[in-house]
């Protein structure tokens, strides 16, 4: 099958995660992104990266981006706060988690983002609406798998003892969206929506770097090439915890994401493979906005 192959970093922050804590000099937009810069050159490869709006406070990692962007990496909005619920949120606040860092982007980075994924895949009609009314061009959170369960649970679990975070990532309103949404690209209210790439059949299970991690890596590869033979328009999810180690945490900080640490060397291999079983269909490497572009196309042909 011919088709497209993009990389989308979902650019969740080390800051984040720790809350924000005053003076923490974040590795994310210094030692991470160079790790998947230099993958990224290996490769020959532009990320697709969506940035939490709140980073962009501090004027580094604004810059950072900004030379990403010239380098002709992709930049997407990935909401402000990165609120867990996100597709259940008021109209308004949803729109101003959005609309905030959109503006951000362009006033800092240069950039008029037109890519979206919502924070845990959070959607919602609601969500859609807003990204229509904004103008973006496509997003990519719908999330069509059962492991969309554990994955949440999980997430839930990781947040016991902070009640706010553990009841956000519950408070979803996209319970049947895994078992009912569509998997192939489709367009409404002149939005694309892309939804995470899985392997074939109506039980097909999604595939993005952390089914590495949780399912072992040989059965992650399998799964990758699977789906890659069944979805013509693939992305691969990948994000910062995927190239953080135990190298650069401190100590001080206490953080829920078990995969952030580990070894560098064993990470890069297993994210250099991952890559590797993506090149060997022979798709050339766009970001998701031209990708999603030419799913727009096509699909604009078979409507006529």
């Amino acid at each position: 099958m011919q088709g497209y192959a993009a990389v989308s970093l979902n650019l969740d922050s080390m800051a984040h995660a720790f809350g924000y804590p005053q003076g923490y000099k974040d590795p994310t937009f210094r030692q991470v992104l160079d790790r998947f810069e230099m993958v990224a050159r290996e490769f020959g490869l532009p990320y697709s990266i969506y940035t939490i709006g709140r980073d962009l406070e501090q004027p580094a990692h604004a810059e950072r981006l900004r030379d990403l962007a010239r380098k002709g990496h992709e930049i997407g909005n990935h909401t402000w706060n990165h609120y867990t619920d996100l597709g259940a949120l008021p109209y308004a606040e949803m729109r101003d988690e959005i609309a905030r860092t959109h503006d951000r982007l362009a006033e800092a980075v240069g950039v008029v983002p037109r890519g979206f994924v919502a924070p845990a895949w959070s959607y919602s009609d609601r969500l859609m609406r807003v990204l229509s009314e904004l103008g973006y061009r496509y997003d990519t959170s719908l999330f069509p798998s059962l492991l969309y369960y554990p994955f949440v649970i999980k997430n839930a679990l990781n947040h016991l003892g902070h009640a706010n975070k553990f009841r956000r990532v519950l408070n979803r309103r996209d319970w049947a969206q895994p078992i009912i949404g569509p998997r192939e690209p489709y367009l409404t209210r002149g939005l694309l929506m892309l939804p995470v790439p899985t392997t074939p059949g109506p039980a097909g299970v999604a595939v993005w770097h952390t089914t590495g991690f949780l399912l072992g890596w040989e059965r992650h590869f399998a799964m990758l090439r699977s789906a890659m033979r069944a979805r013509r328009y693939f992305y691969y999810v990948v994000h910062p915890a995927d190239l953080t180690c135990d190298e650069d945490f401190d100590g001080s900080q206490r953080h829920f994401l078990e995969r952030a640490g580990g070894s560098l060397e064993g990470k890069l291999r297993r994210f250099r493979e991952s890559l590797a079983v993506i090149a060997e269909a022979g798709r050339g490497w766009t970001t998701v906005a031209e990708m999603a572009r030419a799913a727009r196309a096509e699909l604009s042909i078979k409507a006529a």
